[in-house]
């Protein structure tokens, strides 16, 4: 037995000696792992087409990322050497379309000043043809699209099915996404955390006019001046604030009196 996880050490301490052991031996694994790198790289990087994890389409370019010493670089696919450029900063361009769909290795050999030749790690890529491509390229937008649209009819209903118990509108307060300014009837009013952001600013229903507009955050002068106006509306004899509940009860009693001519 290793003399740390003698027996007569605590438990606890020989655990925790046995775990500083590992450590230490997980900390030297690394330095062995660069001994065995190959002394170039490269880089694989999309000009046009498609590309998902090691599954590519379209044309690629294979860079050296560092060219120092070197006056001339071979791209090998397949172990065989398709291009050579001796001009710095190194870089080929290659097609998959000129290869079969499949697995190929690629890799890239130096030459340096002084007729040295080194060589890169070798790295397995799928070449796909343009049918299995859009196939691959089709499976992933559709699903994204989904909840794209799943997310933007939630953001769009949120604020409307949780407005509906939520208090009336109070000047001044206006919740974490702030106060905005309705672009219709010119009142402030409090900006939904959930409703749907467009970036540009976010989708909300007017709580006073009942219209949908893109608004952004206003800043404290113009919510001061919108608190003015509204409460004018606010006066004997001014236009009263609608609520939700009230606004669908009123949509529906009128569509029973509409006759279609």
């Amino acid at each position: 037995m290793h003399p740390f996880l003698s027996s007569n050490i605590p438990p606890l301490k020989r655990t925790l000696l046995a775990l500083l052991l590992l450590a230490l031996l997980a900390c030297v694994q690394p330095a062995h792992a660069q001994e065995g790198e190959p002394p170039l790289t490269f880089g694989l990087s999309r000009d046009f087409g498609y590309a998902l994890g090691t599954s590519i389409q379209g044309t690629f370019s294979v860079r050296v990322t560092e060219d120092e010493g070197l006056v001339k670089i071979a791209l090998l696919i397949d172990g065989q050497q398709m291009d050579v450029d001796g001009e710095p900063p190194f870089r080929i361009r290659f097609s998959t379309s000129d290869y079969a769909p499949g697995v190929h290795t690629i890799s890239v050999i130096g030459t340096t000043t002084d007729g040295q030749e080194i060589s890169s790690q070798a790295i397995s890529v799928e070449f796909l043809s343009t049918e299995q491509a859009r196939s691959q390229a089709i499976g992933l937008i559709v699903p994204l699209l989904g909840i794209v649209l799943v997310v933007m009819v939630l953001s769009a209903l949120a604020p409307v099915l949780l407005g509906r118990g939520r208090r009336r509108f109070q000047p001044g307060s206006y919740g974490p996404a702030g106060g905005a300014i309705c672009s219709r009837c010119d009142l402030p009013f409090s900006r939904n955390y959930f409703s749907l952001n467009l970036f540009v600013g976010k989708l909300e229903r007017c709580p006073h006019c009942s219209k949908w507009s893109i608004v952004r955050r206003a800043s404290n002068t113009d919510l001061e001046a919108a608190e003015a106006r509204y409460s004018a509306t606010m006066e004997p004899g001014a236009i009263q604030q609608e609520d939700d509940e009230s606004h669908l009860r009123r949509m529906i009693d009128d569509s029973r009196y509409e006759s279609s001519e």
